[in-house]
């Protein structure tokens, strides 16, 4: 199952001033507007500008 896995795996490097779209799990975020049908709400918010890179490994 690792080996499929990691056939799908791609390294992302983000930039600052760079522009990404920031994903959410309707189910489990609770601080964007309540839907009233929770399995039609927007997976992706964005896009968001990359202000400041926090450590080597932080996204």
């Amino acid at each position: 199952m690792q080996r499929f896995a990691d056939l799908k795996w791609t390294e992302r490097n983000f930039a600052v001033c760079g522009w990404v779209y920031l994903r959410l799990q309707p189910y489990k975020q609770h601080s964007v507007v309540q839907r009233k049908n929770l399995k039609l709400s927007p997976i992706f918010y964005g896009p968001y500008q990359i202000v400041e890179r926090i450590g080597s490994v932080a996204y």
